[in-house]
């Protein structure tokens, strides 16, 4: 069962009444921190040049009306009430930073309030930046007695019953986390200048140095990642009886999490990063993927990157009637002839079948602009393999249909 420690850490508190002495307030921070957390206090919304500081976090607490603080004497008494002008700025700015934390830090939020808590909801629901596509909210709305009946954790806990996605990136988020000491520790200190050696074998090689960098260090990141071990049982029965229920909603984020493993999009390359899988669109019919090997995708004496040549395979996209016909559900692959090699899943609702006999040869410069992502090994290693094998393929003689015992036939020698 998903155990409430994966939020253990650091919890980030803002409400106006934190320093007041407000009783509530103050039990909410110690039972945080007697379940050995520490407690980051603020009275007021951070300011914008200090959010990156917010990504250590492991949840946040807000409160919903950080103003009203300003209008209550030191008893916490109201003294006047804000204004209707007052209030929906207010509520604006809170919004704002919520949108805004999402993007730096995407951990579950508490919404305090004394208001009715629908209202609340209500102003976020508007949003559609805070409420994801499918499943529970990471955003709970809460009255703070509600919270100290309850407890902090056991409101997380609930909600990683509900929320297997937030359960298996918290693990991951947890080994990474581990993995990424353990590569500080072995390469910070032990040899200080093993980037200047690795940068100027970069350099040899013609190849783009940072960005071989940063892969060598991804590497290693991943290589030093223990075997996980997730506990999903719990969530089994009730995700059979949900599925029913939601299966387009289903299939499109299933569709989005293959594509994630096997297609890198565009915004994650670097514009003069040539390579192998490379994919391309014309704008109107056809797709191209890069089959050049690696070694031959830098520039190398007076070639200069826009003038490197690049060998493109064509493909086009399957209808969903030839993808259904193509699909084994015996081995969950998509059967292929042996000139070509059919793509699932690099964009929603999108297969491609590539053609080996489709190869032509262009320059870099007159297609850099039509990139749209680039295939991932092994989807990649397993393409370039079979076209390889189309390429030494040898000429056999056809076989004379006469040669084949009819059916008929052979069902009486069988007999």
């Amino acid at each position: 069962m998903p155990h409430r420690s994966l939020f253990y850490g650091a919890a980030v508190f803002i409400d106006d009444h934190f320093h007041a002495g407000d009783p509530r307030v103050t039990s909410i921070k110690e039972q945080i921190e007697q379940a050995g957390c520490h407690v980051v206090g603020m009275t007021g919304l951070p300011k914008e040049n200090s959010w990156e500081n917010l990504k250590f976090a492991s949840f946040f607490i807000v409160d919903w009306k950080l103003h009203e603080g300003s209008f209550t004497d030191e008893g916490g008494v109201p003294m006047a009430r804000a204004s209707e002008q007052l209030d929906a700025q207010h509520v604006a700015e809170t919004i704002e930073f919520l949108k805004k934390l999402k993007e730096i830090r995407f951990a579950p939020v508490f919404i305090f309030t004394n208001e009715d808590v629908e209202s609340v909801q209500e102003h976020i629901k508007k949003c559609p930046e805070l409420n994801g596509e499918s499943g529970p909210s990471h955003i709970f709305v809460k009255n703070k007695s509600e919270v100290l009946e309850r407890g902090v954790f056991d409101v997380l806990s609930d909600w990683l019953k509900t929320a297997p996605s937030a359960y298996v990136l918290k693990r991951w988020e947890q080994e990474y986390e581990r993995a990424k000491n353990a590569l500080f520790l072995d390469f910070y200190n032990k040899s200080v200048y093993w980037p200047l050696i690795m940068w100027k074998t970069f350099e040899q090689d013609s190849v783009p140095q940072s960005i071989e960098l940063g892969n060598l260090i991804g590497r290693n990141l991943a290589s030093r990642m223990t075997p996980f071990d997730f506990d999903l049982g719990s969530y089994v029965d009730a995700f059979d009886a949900h599925m029913p229920v939601n299966q387009n909603e289903y299939r499109a984020m299933l569709q989005k999490v293959l594509s994630g493993e096997r297609f890198l999009d565009i915004k994650y390359l670097h514009e003069s990063s040539v390579s192998p899988g490379d994919i391309f669109y014309d704008g109107k019919k056809y797709y191209y993927i890069n089959v050049r090997p690696e070694c031959d995708c830098f520039p190398r004496g007076e070639v200069q990157l826009d003038d490197l040549p690049i060998y493109l395979l064509r493909g086009a996209k399957l209808s969903h009637t030839k993808t259904i016909e193509k699909y084994d559900k015996a081995y969950g692959s998509l059967r292929e002839s042996d000139n070509e090699a059919v793509l699932f899943g690099l964009l929603p609702d999108t297969t491609i079948s590539f053609r080996f006999s489709d190869l032509k040869i262009e320059v870099w410069k007159d297609w850099k602009e039509k990139r749209i992502g680039r295939l991932l090994p092994p989807f990649l290693t397993r393409l370039q393999l079979r076209y390889s094998a189309y390429l030494q393929r040898p000429g056999l003689p056809r076989v004379p249909p006469e040669a084949i015992k009819p059916i008929e036939e052979n069902q009486q020698a069988t007999q």
